[in-house]
């Protein structure tokens, strides 16, 4: 076997010159870095079934290196014979560290493989002829080598037979199709639900509730029943229902028992009407001489005259409070009487401190309580802003107003949902009489029919429009 020695300035050039001279058929040997030029030792006339690998493993084992690797001993005396000379290359199986030298050698065809360690070393000659130069003692330290397997002792990829790959195969194709079913399954699902989830939402919103109302109602919405609706009718049925399930109505009147109500709310919402309705209901069922009136509303112009008006209308004593004192002597004064009805000017700081100066008031085993006046047309928020202004004293209930001079319930609706107070009464109109124990079905279909009759509304103008057009 001829072995040739090249040297070139990188290992692109290296292969060039193997393949120029030995042919694309050269077998490398073996190459490393010498200074700033790389060595490749290869030749054309190597066969590898001549080669005794348990041999030359007893000798000394046969060296993996990459390209331009530094080679550790683990075998500290090697056969004098081999010590110049440059390790096998494996043809398989090495770890390459030079990641272009292998690119140039699958590039250019040049086969990489084991060679066999001979103690003459026949014939070691550069391209030009000239023997080769000895290795220095540098050049021969102790190397770290491995035992090269030849390609008869490689398992052939198939030892488990092409059977069990088979199955596998399909096993892993039915596991996949079982994944992209569920998945489709699902994706169906979650996008049938979200379209139900936003119709609903969507019909709700058409009541005029505001947008965290909506919100707390879909938190509990189960789309499966709605689903199952056989026509508009019954999902309306259902989503009524889901509205009335978190409201609350007073089975009694809080008022029945008598005591002491301190009427609040925002300037505007029905207080004094509202006062007026209570008085009245009461006096009819229990007599005027079981009623009495007080109002702390002494500076908004005419604030006292319509309570006044009432009182002698009705025949009920009237106590006016400008402050604390006053109301004081005005809740001794009558304490003998069943139901007092406290009627307040708003929100002012004035009227805040007054509620809180009566509710340290006692008559009695009882202190006063509070009413809260909803008013159907007020702003969202607005109710509960005054629930938090008199967080002093808790509210007992609510009463919801002007229900007949709204265009829906949802900002009513919307309070309720918000507070959790439950609901007493339901004021209709300006009469004394239109006043009604709260009912949340006959409140809901109110509602519904609002609802109905504004969209009617709107399509008969969409139409009035296009005539017109």
């Amino acid at each position: 076997m001829e072995i040739k020695r090249f040297l070139a300035d990188n290992v692109r050039e290296g292969m060039l010159s193997v393949r120029s001279v030995l042919g694309a058929d050269a077998v490398i040997l073996s190459n490393r870095r010498l200074g700033d030029k790389i060595e490749i030792l290869a030749t054309n006339e190597f066969d590898a079934e001549s080669l005794d690998v348990s041999s030359a493993a007893k000798k000394s084992s046969v060296e993996v290196t990459a390209f331009g690797a530094s080679p550790q001993a683990v075998n500290p005396q090697p056969d004098p014979a081999d010590a110049g000379r440059q390790p096998l290359q494996a043809g398989y199986g090495a770890a390459s560290q030079n990641t272009e030298g292998q690119g140039a050698q699958a590039a250019q065809g040049v086969a990489v493989a084991p060679a066999a360690t001979s103690p003459a070393h026949q014939n070691d000659t550069s391209p030009s002829g000239d023997p080769l130069p000895r290795r220095t003692t540098e050049m021969n330290r102790p190397r770290q080598s491995l035992a090269v397997p030849t390609l008869r002792d490689v398992a052939p990829i198939n030892q488990f037979g092409t059977g069990a790959l088979t199955d596998l195969q399909q096993e892993l194709g039915t596991l996949k199709s079982l994944l992209v079913g569920e998945l489709a399954k699902l994706r169906t699902a979650s996008v049938g639900s979200a379209d139900t989830y936003l119709r609903a939402r969507m019909a709700l919103s058409e009541l005029g509730l505001n947008p965290g109302s909506l919100d707390q109602l879909m938190a509990s919405f189960d789309a499966d029943v709605f689903d199952a609706c056989e026509d508009a009718c019954s999902e309306w049925q259902q989503l009524l229902k889901l509205i009335g399930a978190q409201l609350i109505a007073l089975d009694e009147s809080p008022l029945d028992a008598g005591g002491i109500f301190a009427v609040i709310g925002s300037t505007g919402v029905g207080k004094t009407t509202t006062v007026a309705k209570l008085a009245a209901r009461y006096a009819l069922k229990n007599g005027r001489d079981s009623v009495a009136l007080i109002t702390t509303d002494a500076f908004k112009m005419g604030g006292q005259d319509q309570l006044m008006t009432l009182g002698k209308l009705l025949n009920l004593p009237v106590q006016v409070a400008v402050d604390a004192d006053a109301l004081t002597a005005a809740v001794e004064q009558v304490k003998d009487k069943q139901l007092v009805l406290i009627d307040s000017a708003g929100m002012s700081d004035r009227e805040v401190a007054l509620n809180r100066h009566l509710s340290r008031i006692q008559i009695g085993n009882t202190h006063p309580k509070n009413l809260l006046i909803v008013s159907a047309t007020s702003q969202l928020g607005l109710a509960e802003a005054v629930v938090n202004q008199y967080d002093h004293s808790p509210v007992t209930a609510a009463v919801l107003t002007k229900t007949d001079e709204a265009l829906n319930l949802g900002s009513g609706l919307s309070t309720l949902l918000k507070t959790q107070l439950p609901l007493a009464y339901v004021c209709h109109g300006q009469g004394i009489s239109d006043i009604r124990s709260a009912k949340i079905s006959s409140l809901l279909s109110e509602a519904f029919a609002m609802m109905k009759a504004e969209q009617r509304t709107l399509v008969n103008a969409e139409e009035g429009v296009q005539i017109h057009a």
